[in-house]
């Protein structure tokens, strides 16, 4: 039996690439209708897996996310 990879595994599995994604592209890539209800549900996953999310204004304004690895360093 396989499991179905979900649109939040998609995203998430995009982002811990190193990408960024906008609304624009997570709708015509991975039929996700909203992005920052989305981030919103895999934060805590990105999270545990050392990731932290930044929301980042792109070239023509629009808002793209990212998943940037969290630092071990103490301040």
């Amino acid at each position: 039996m396989t499991t179905a990879v979900t649109k939040q595994d998609k995203v998430l599995n995009y982002l811990t690439r190193g990408r960024t994604l906008s609304q624009t592209s997570a709708e015509s890539m991975f039929a996700v209708g909203n992005l920052r209800a989305t981030i919103s549900d895999i934060k805590p996953t990105l999270k545990k897996m050392g990731y932290r999310v930044e929301r980042l204004t792109g070239r023509s304004g629009e808002t793209r996310y990212a998943a940037l690895k969290t630092s071990n360093r103490k301040r």
